[in-house]
């Protein structure tokens, strides 16, 4: 429709357009909570705030947002705003604006920031390090401060500045233990051997077991387990067994290729073989390179000038490491009396073959046979016969020797013979690698060239024997959990030579040890749990239910310790697996805890007692939700306030203060149920504030003293409002009306008329004055005018109203002996707060008019002709003008200037809409 062809005034239209759009100008859309921080795991679906707008309270689709968004939703009857999703702090935009709308020209922009809630590292990056199984291997003499391994861990609080620390928790070595020779760089995670305990292999520092943990700035860690194997390196020299004063003795007459002694060496690494041989040439002496044995190669006999008593040996041992060391020692030689000269074919090395004749003497010496089996190990293929030949007929010493030589030939008649197998039962751990040597079962055989081979006699799928070496080996994993696995075993082994034409049996007891290789395992990882603030002390949150799948004690048995903040120290405690609440009780009510958004964040670390401990975190989220506990409370719960009688409407009487204990703390509304307000009620109050204002004119004069009964009510104090439980409390408010000079002084009557002869002396006439809002002693009185010659005066006795009184002492005084009657108009003022501030005095006026006669003997007849008098009464104003406004005078002055600013855009907008 076209509004100028209906002939409507477009000036009425813009004005009724203007008075449109200030009202809805006049709108506010409040929001409960702005900013929101919204913590960055908080679950989808949580109220985050509510928008409220009085205009549109109760409309449905009332409030939506004006931006588009995913993230968050606002209810469109209600204005609850609550999230979509859960945000991560990293990764997603860390500050929302939301512009909320309710349909008019007014809006409210909402602010979202997520905040970060620390995270807890992660060391899954590798697998087998985080599950405990990341093994490897490095030789004993591996350098100091290189890397050895590199803990990989991250974090997701790391671009928020959060910065890892890396430890070592447990340092564990075997199978002899303490040593503690591994470090780890704090800010690389790099592992290297530091130098406070040197690898030794055969010291028994086999294989280290550490665990290393990543540790934020916040205190939240995850930790893993390397195994490190060390692997065994020839590094040590051989260590010589000295002679006796170092020296060996031997007789001048020893014979060539005897053994004079043996040197011997040994070497604390593993599998290590040593060879000898002497430093420099020796031409006398021979010494074997393998067993050690020194023999003699050329006679000793001191007869030859070029012999000596003693001989320097310098022997060097040397490993299969090239490792060396040397034994310096000397050979003694004794002299002894020289045998007689036999015929130098029977001495010969090769011997000869003597026959002895029938007439040789009895009891001669002929032969001497030495028949023995050779020791392990001699290359020995023959023996000797040696014969000598000594002279008894003049008992002389004097003999000489010669030697046969038989040859023996071997024959297979010896068992192999075990020269080690353990006496107690081994040992081993679960968690040892396939291949793992666990024992060498060595046997001999001591006939020359043979062999010698073992074997299982029952077979043992978990073991596995070398059958040259004799190395007994696991060939299978081992798992101490594993009902399909032994926890010991007997094995039987057999040595055998070659052709298998003898052997010996043995047996050797394993015993397989738990390790803690199992962590505890919760059936739940995470809680989230819902109380009531009123849930009792005591009362069970949840009960945890954990397993440990190791096998032995104490690996499987499980503790349970609470790891929480120190603002819910006192609300929960942990015996044994099950929460509860105690010893304080919950309390929604308060700031702190509004900022952690109403809920508990713990931790339960559930640690087996093996070694290392292992151990796994449970997280429990609790929510409070609120509860009306409390009655709102005021101190003290009656008010007096005082209110000049002059005050303007809406001027602030008082101000009552009640507090609500319950979140959100002191959200009450105000409300007068009884008393006497006036009719009609010259009071009211401020729902949200409490504030009394004024609402009518008071007069002090009608009513002194107001008495009211305001109740205080609590609202939004229940997770789901419910009016039937708000509660409630009640203030007794007094007003008392403050007197204000605003009326005027009253005479009764407003003039006086009265006659007097001319020779009175006393007070002959007495004014009748009041004020409503004034005594009679703070009245003054004074004449202003037609006091001619100053002829009157005021006489006022006490607090009373003055009387009216001549100035004359005696007679014809003041009218100096009149023969006529004179009449005088006197005008008296009268004036209120006598002392007070001049400014808000205020005055009337009298007029009393006096006759006065003259004194005369004889009484005037009543026929004398009274002359007649005009009555005036002249009325003395004087005003006092000064202006001092009120606080709020310039605020509703502001907010004027501010609305004709609005006004005139909303002008200026119909015009170019038009």
């Amino acid at each position: 429709m076209d509004i100028r062809k209906a002939g409507v005034d477009m000036s009425v239209f813009k004005v009724l357009l203007i008075c449109t759009v200030f009202s809805y100008t006049a709108a506010e859309i409040q929001i409960l909570i702005n900013p929101i921080n919204l913590p960055e795991n908080m679950l989808p679906g949580t109220q985050l705030s509510r928008a409220y707008d009085k205009d549109v309270a109760g409309k449905a689709d009332a409030y939506h947002f004006l931006n588009k968004t995913k993230d968050f939703i606002i209810d469109a009857s209600s204005g609850i705003i609550t999230s979509t999703r859960i945000f991560n702090y990293e990764t997603d935009p860390r500050r929302f604006l939301l512009i909320v709308d309710t349909g008019g020209l007014v809006r409210h922009v909402l602010t979202i920031n997520i905040i970060d809630v620390p995270e807890p590292p992660n060391c899954t990056a590798d697998p087998q390090f985080s599950s405990g199984t990341a093994i490897l291997e490095i030789d004993e003499d591996y350098p100091l401060f290189q890397s050895i391994y590199r803990v990989t861990a991250t974090d997701e609080d790391s671009s928020n500045g959060d910065r890892l620390m890396y430890s070592i928790e447990t340092q564990l070595s075997g199978p002899k233990n303490g040593a503690n020779s591994f470090g780890v760089d704090s800010v690389s995670g790099i592992v290297s051997l530091r130098g406070n305990d040197t690898l030794d292999f055969d010291a028994g520092y086999k294989v280290f077991q550490l665990v290393l943990r990543a540790t934020d700035t916040t205190g939240l860690f995850c930790q893993g387990t390397l195994i490190i194997r060390i692997r065994n390196i020839n590094d040590e020299k051989p260590q010589f067994e000295p002679f006796p004063l170092n020296t060996i003795n031997v007789t001048e007459e020893k014979p060539v290729g005897e053994i004079i002694g043996r040197v011997k060496a040994t070497d604390q690494d593993e599998d290590s073989s040593i060879t000898y041989s002497f430093k420099t040439q020796q031409e006398m002496f021979g010494l074997d390179p393998f067993t050690g044995i020194l023999t003699l190669l050329k006679p000793l006999n001191l007869d030859n000038p070029n012999n000596t008593k003693t001989y320097s040996l310098d022997v060097e041992a040397r490993d299969n490491g090239n490792n060396t060391s040397t034994y310096m020692f000397t050979v003694f030689v004794e002299n002894v009396d020289d045998p007689i000269i036999c015929d130098s074919s029977f001495s010969t090395a090769a011997g000869v073959s003597v026959s002895v004749p029938e007439n040789v003497p009895a009891s001669a010496f002929i032969y001497m046979i030495l028949a023995r089996d050779p020791d392990p190990g001699q290359e020995v293929e023959h023996f000797q016969i040696v014969v000598a030949v000594r002279n008894r007929g003049n008992l002389s010493l004097e003999s000489c020797t010669g030697t046969i030589t038989i040859n023996i030939r071997n024959v297979n008649d010896e068992s192999p013979i075990f020269r080690y197998i353990p006496d107690a039962p081994i040992n081993i751990y679960e968690n040892l690698p396939v291949g793992k040597k666990l024992v060498k079962l060595t046997a001999t055989d001591r006939d020359i060239g043979d062999s010698v081979h073992y074997e299982f006699i029952d077979t043992k799928k978990e073991f596995s024997i070398n059958e040259d070496s004799g190395e007994v080996t696991i060939a299978y994993p081992l798992d101490y959990e594993d009902a399909a696995t032994p926890h010991s075993w007997v094995l039987y082994f057999r040595a055998y030579d070659n052709g298998r034409v003898h052997s010996t049996t043995g047996t050797l007891t394993v015993i397989l040890q738990d390790v803690n290789d199992n962590p505890p395992r919760c059936l739940q990882d995470i809680y989230i749990i819902e109380l009531p603030e009123n849930t009792p002390v005591g009362a069970l949150v949840v009960s945890l239910t954990c397993t440990d799948e190791d096998g032995t004690v104490p690996n499987n048995n499980i503790t349970y310790h609470l790891i929480m903040d120190t603002f819910a120290s006192e609300m929960f405690t942990l015996m044994n697996n099950e929460l509860k609440i105690g010893p304080t009780r919950l309390d929604y009510d308060n700031a702190i805890f509004a900022e952690m958004n109403f809920k508990y964040t713990l931790f339960v670390k559930v640690s087996d007692k093996g070694s290392p401990v292992l151990s796994t975190i449970i997280t429990i989220i609790i929510r409070v939700s609120r509860i009306n506990e409390l009655n709102p409370m005021g101190s003290p719960s009656t008010f007096t306030f005082n209110i000049f009688e002059n005050s303007p409407v809406d001027t602030l009487v008082g101000k009552i203060t009640f507090t609500d204990a319950d979140w959100p703390f002191n959200n009450v509304k105000y409300t007068i149920v009884g008393g006497n307000l006036g009719s009609p009620p010259k009071f009211y109050i401020e729902p949200d504030t409490g504030m009394i204002k004024l609402l009518g004119s008071l007069d002090r004069e009608t009513e002194s003293q107001f008495k009211m009964v305001v109740r205080i009510t609590d609202l939004d104090n229940d997770a789901v409002p419910d009016p039937l439980r708000q509660r409630s409390g009640t203030a007794q408010v007094t007003v008392h009306v403050l007197n204000m000079n605003d009326e005027p002084p009253v005479c009764n009557p407003p003039h006086l008329e009265t006659q007097i002869y001319s020779s009175i002396k006393i007070p002959f006439i007495q004014l009748n004055c009041s004020d409503k809002d004034s005594p009679q002693e703070h009245l003054s009185y004074s004449i202003v005018g037609g006091n001619t010659n100053n002829q009157f005066t005021l006489w006022r006795r006490g607090v009373d109203p003055p009387s009216l009184t001549t100035t004359q002492n005696s007679q014809y005084d003041a009218f100096q002996g009149i023969q006529d009657p004179l009449t005088f108009q006197l005008l008296i003022e009268v004036t209120d707060e006598l002392g007070g501030n001049k400014a808000s005095q205020l005055s009337a006026t009298t007029t009393v008019i006096v006759h006065v006669f003259p004194w005369t003997t004889t009484q005037p007849t009543s026929s004398t002709k009274v002359t007649t008098t005009t009555i005036t009464t002249s009325v003395l104003i004087k005003i006092s003008y000064y202006w001092s406004p009120d606080n709020w005078i310039p605020a509703v002055l502001t907010l004027t200037g501010v609305l004709f600013v609005m006004c005139l855009y909303a002008v200026a907008w119909c015009l170019f809409k038009e």
